[in-house]
């Protein structure tokens, strides 16, 4: 009896059950704070390597967003300058560009034995158009006033120099359209043009359209709708404007005239700068100035 109790109490304080296996064991706390320390050594190195890949993928992301937002702001305004009328495209101060955008062209009559003929030698309020003509495109609807004189379509020009006499920004060779019935277009001058096209070529705009770089507020915005000015403003008031792209920091537009031997040239440039990063794009446009 008592050597049998002996032998029970010796099992017990060894640790074994009643069959005779010993009982589970768990982790010590040295060999947990082993393992959390591997871990996070592990950890640490894992996330300088992958860090490095993550931040030139953000920054390349970053990049291409800015590019393409320059890109896109880039080209609206060079859709617009090939729009230009000719001769209109003139710069202020470097970061205000400025035209008179065209809807519509043809060529009208100068003389015939039939038919309402454009005189050069009187003042008139009509003639034919001759050809093929986008009727669609003249009667846009209440522009901003030609020449002092309203109107209920577009602004007609013939014959745009940008020279002293030839000039439509201050007046002396546009006027508003009244009417349009094919094949006639009524407009309203108190004086006739003073130069006639040598390809009897006329043009319908609907007025100015400015772009505005604001490094200050961060922005390109674009201005439209406002009347035509012999100064350039900027900004021009009056009118709507939109914003064409922010996060700017920086532009520079120019503008070389053309002359008898080649076109003109406008030059564009914009920079873009976000997070620290930042991208600068430049576009050159050749601008027909053939009146």
């Amino acid at each position: 009896m008592f050597g049998k109790r002996r032998v029970e109490r010796r099992e017990e304080s060894a640790g074994l059950g009643c069959s005779g296996i010993r009982g589970p064991r768990g982790f010590t706390i040295v060999e947990m704070i082993v393992v959390i320390v591997i871990m996070g050594i592990i950890g640490a190195l894992l996330s300088r390597l992958i860090a490095k890949p993550i931040q030139g993928y953000l920054d390349s992301s970053r990049r291409a967003a800015l590019v393409a937002a320059a890109d896109t702001a880039l080209n609206r305004v060079t859709r617009e300058i090939r729009l230009a009328l000719p001769n209109s495209v003139r710069v202020n101060g470097g970061n205000a560009i400025e035209l008179l955008r065209v809807r519509a062209g043809g060529r009208y009559r100068a003389e015939g034995p039939s038919g309402d003929i454009l005189d050069f030698t009187l003042a008139t309020d009509s003639f034919d158009v001759l050809g093929a003509f986008d009727w669609g495109e003249v009667g846009i609807g209440g522009p901003p006033a030609c020449s002092g004189a309203g109107g209920t379509g577009g602004c007609l020009v013939i014959y745009n120099t940008g020279q002293a006499g030839a000039d439509a920004y201050q007046g002396d060779n546009i006027a508003a359209i009244t009417a349009s019935s094919p094949p006639s277009i009524g407009f309203s001058r108190a004086s006739r043009f003073p130069f006639t096209s040598s390809s009897q070529r006329f043009y319908v705009i609907d007025g100015p359209v400015s772009f505005v770089c604001d490094p200050v507020a961060g922005v390109v915005r674009r201005y439209a709708g406002y009347a035509i000015s012999a100064a350039q403003a900027v900004p021009p008031s009056g009118g709507g404007v939109a914003l064409l792209v922010d996060k700017v920091t920086g532009c520079a537009f120019s503008y070389a005239a053309g002359t008898a031997t080649r076109g003109g040239l406008a030059t564009l440039q914009i920079t873009l700068t976000d997070s620290g990063e930042s991208v600068a794009l430049m576009q050159q446009i050749h601008v027909n100035n053939v009146p």
